[in-house]
């Protein structure tokens, strides 16, 4: 297994801050354009996600660097790992707050699966192994969001 040097891990802690911060840029502009809607305003995680897939921000989708960092980290309690959950706790959260405007039964459920889909979607895209994993994902947390919440199913399930 590969180690980063102390110099090279401060290098690559201050990059992971810096994605992380791009990232939530993204995410932030993503929920505040997807209007009233708590079930659009969910979904527009995974709008964010295809927009970072699509290379629109400075270093883009190309590769994930957390997942990188996790099999760098001199060990599974190392400091690169450590941030990495910090920030996947982070997101967690706050896809779970946007859940519970839904009015689903159970929003950690929901929120683990649609994190299911949308760790799989970057991992897959960092491997090339599925074509268009963000749309893809997309399309699934869609599924995932209109089955698991109490609105009729209405323009939102179709994708309109």
């Amino acid at each position: 297994m590969h180690t980063l040097k102390p110099a090279s891990t401060a290098a690559f802690l201050a990059y992971l801050d810096g994605r992380q911060t791009r990232w939530r840029l993204i995410l932030d502009a993503a929920v505040d354009s997807a209007g009233d809607d708590p079930r659009a305003r969910l979904l527009a995680v995974f709008d964010a996600l295809r927009e970072w897939a699509c290379g629109t921000s400075a270093d883009g989708f190309r590769s994930n660097a957390f997942i990188q960092a996790q099999y760098e980290s001199d060990h599974p309690d190392g400091v690169a790992r450590a941030v990495i959950a910090g920030h996947k706790r982070t997101l967690r959260a706050r896809m779970v707050a946007l859940a519970e405007a839904t009015g689903t039964p159970d929003p950690g459920l929901l929120v683990d699966q649609l994190l299911l889909v949308y760790e799989g979607s970057t991992v897959n895209h960092s491997l090339g192994t599925v074509a268009e994993s963000a749309a893809t994902a997309h399309r699934t947390a869609r599924q995932l969001i209109a089955a698991a919440t109490p609105q009729p199913l209405d323009a939102f399930w179709a994708g309109r």
